[in-house]
């Protein structure tokens, strides 16, 4: 049986290693009680020991939002950023507060990018094309998408 105790020196071993949501440090602390044991009265400690965490400011959704906007922020549009924060289970509203601090910024991101990975002007269709498609992948809106590759006539 799985006591706090375990589950505290998980939780640590974990956030040692890199930021967690609560979703997913819920989801790991779940998985590593379920795996040595099969009763569920890990629940209760489960949850008192997130909220500890989050108490002492060791678990943090703001943080790990923060963390992925400095390292990834300016690699991405906003539609890929908010595809990738919704995976690691951060909820709607802290990542609209999160982006409305960037707002504006993707033509800027884009043109960078652009300029990165291209040199030179697009002088066919099929490049303008290829160029269009990497900003989209990369989760540009289709308006700042076009009017950059279009700026390139």
């Amino acid at each position: 049986m799985v006591d706090k105790k375990q589950i505290y020196k998980k939780a640590y071993s974990l956030l040692s290693r890199r930021d967690y949501s609560v979703v997913m440090m819920r989801n790991k602390l779940r998985e590593f009680a379920l795996g040595d044991s099969g009763d569920s009265h890990f629940e209760t400690f489960l949850e008192d020991v997130i909220e500890d965490l989050k108490e002492k400011k060791w678990l943090s959704d703001e943080r790990l939002v923060s963390s992925f906007l400095n390292s990834k922020g300016q690699l991405y549009g906003e539609k890929r950023i908010w595809l990738e924060l919704k995976k690691l289970g951060i909820g709607e509203s802290l990542i609209e507060k999160m982006l409305e601090t960037t707002e504006g910024r993707d033509a800027d991101k884009a043109r960078v990018l652009l300029g990165r990975k291209f040199k030179g002007k697009a002088n066919s269709i099929k490049e303008k094309v290829k160029r269009r498609d990497y900003l989209m992948r990369r989760g540009f809106s289709y308006g700042v998408c076009n009017k950059l590759v279009l700026q390139d006539e």
